[in-house]
């Protein structure tokens, strides 16, 4: 096989030969979530729409059968299969839940997708922001007081998104919140993308539907053994009507569904339903002994921290502080890589995060152990590069919705040149991963400011090209 003239073949096989410890997603871990069987069937099982195999937009076999009992698995009155990621299972619960011009009620530190929805669907957002510890440098999650402060405000918004848990494992009072928002009169969205795991064991935190959401997402290929792009989508109670998020989904989700995609969906729930909870046990015990270990040489987790707007923590995710070392989240995971052949799932300018699931074993959690020891050894006199941060408590002005902005005429200028325009995209940073600003909104001096100064300390803008220039809408 020539591989320079297959260059994303090359690099992938590159991947695989440089035998990296794989701490992100997808939750399989290279295969190791799934039984030989069905690997070495990938391609038999390939196929289409044939009789006996079902339809995914009009199910009433098998593919009917496995969505009912993946409904069973984790709880809901109706679960639907995703082949277009939790992106497209987040587009349909606003757009059924939403009808254009009305308004819902999303924390700054939504999904992308979230603000797609809004454009879509032509609604209007109203934001909340989460809360801040200056102490860690983390945002966490929003409290029930601001839900309930947000729908007094603004009575006549559909509902509320939560997004639970958020990247770094945290969970806000779910529960509390739904009897706010029922007791409103209003739905319940919940972006439980990072949560699909949690049914399968009391350990972890209670899933969303538990709690009280009316619709909720899973991406399954994050923290189970399914293949990336594939998501549950479950829906509890009449507050949303259902054949209305059939309808979308069947606008939103290819009209030539991966086989592939929905096996790997029918065989995660399986092998939750029958061996996740002992190997729930298992997981969440290794990682508690890997952060005593870790502890030790200088490294903490956010696992003990008590925030009073953070009802639960995933103890499956595992969330390391590289201050102690003298090191940036970035320049903690390019050693990682570099030195130690272990990928982490994703850094900032303060931490690592790592995506553990029941596909890791405990010799693949030791090796967390031994490469942040070696990281130790290697930089333990190195000066404390860290930098404080500081973030904007303020939600900018809303100018305009999100899809008058969207379909504006736009035009590019750089970013330090913005001041008084309008965002016609999404501009933030890592850290701290919220949007500084949202499309619609009224770019100020003090947020550009704040821009400028994280990338100059090594933190990574999202809106923004190579030249630092960004999308504003024509004045």
């Amino acid at each position: 096989m020539i591989l320079q003239q297959m260059p994303l073949i090359e690099a992938l096989f590159e991947y695989i030969k440089e035998d990296i410890t794989r701490y992100h997603m997808p939750g399989h871990k290279g295969g190791q979530g799934f039984n030989g069987e069905i690997l070495d069937s990938l391609a038999q099982i390939d196929v289409t729409e044939v009789p006996g195999l079902d339809n995914l937009h009009n199910p009433q076999g098998p593919i009917y059968n496995a969505q009912r009992l993946a409904s069973k698995a984790f709880g809901s009155d109706q679960t639907w299969f995703l082949v277009n990621g939790s992106t497209s299972g987040i587009h349909a619960m606003i757009l059924a839940a939403c009808p254009p011009g009305s308004s819902l009620i999303v924390p700054r530190n939504c999904h992308k997708s979230v603000i797609n929805a809004l454009i879509m669907g032509d609604i209007f957002p109203v934001y909340i922001l989460p809360e801040y510890d200056e102490d860690k440098e983390l945002v966490t999650q929003v409290s029930p007081l601001a839900i309930e402060e947000a729908l007094e405000r603004n009575p006549n918004a559909e509902g509320v998104l939560l997004v639970s848990p958020n990247y770094y494992g945290m969970c806000p009072n779910v529960e509390e919140i739904a009897n706010i928002v029922h007791k409103a009169g209003k739905v319940l969205l919940v972006d439980e993308a990072h949560g699909a795991h949690f049914p399968f064991n009391p350990r972890l935190p209670c899933s969303a539907g538990e709690l009280g959401a009316d619709l909720w997402v899973h991406s399954a290929h994050k923290t189970l053994p399914s293949f990336t792009q594939t998501a549950y989508l479950h829906l509890k109670g009449n507050r949303v009507d259902k054949d209305r998020v059939s309808r979308i989904l069947s606008m939103n989700q290819t009209s030539s569904p991966s086989y592939i995609f929905m096996a790997s969906l029918d065989w995660a729930r399986y092998f939750m339903e029958v061996k996740g909870h002992d190997l729930l046990d298992n997981l969440i015990d290794n990682l508690e002994k890997v952060r005593q270990q870790l502890r030790r040489i200088g490294i903490d987790s956010i696992s003990n921290s008590i925030w009073p707007e953070v009802k639960a923590f995933d103890p499956t995710r595992l969330v390391l502080d590289f201050r102690g070392l003298g090191l940036t989240g970035y320049q903690a995971e390019k050693l990682l890589r570099d030195e130690e052949r272990l990928q982490i799932e994703m850094s900032d300018h303060r931490y690592g995060v790592l995506i553990c699931t029941v596909a890791d074993n405990r010799t693949d959690l030791q090796k967390i152990v031994q490469a942040c020891q070696n990281l130790w050894q290697k930089h333990r006199g190195n000066k404390n590069i860290h930098f404080p941060m500081s973030i904007s408590r303020e939600i900018p002005k809303q100018m305009m919705s999100p899809r008058q902005a969207f379909y504006s005429k736009i035009q590019k200028i750089p970013l330090n040149e913005s001041q008084g325009r309008i965002a016609a995209c999404t501009i933030g940073a890592y850290p701290p991963g919220i949007p500084r600003y949202c499309p619609g909104e009224l770019i100020e001096e003090e947020g550009i400011e704040e821009l400028i100064f994280i990338h100059r300390k090594g933190g990574t803008l999202f809106g923004v090209d190579e030249r630092n220039y960004i999308d504003v809408v024509v004045e």
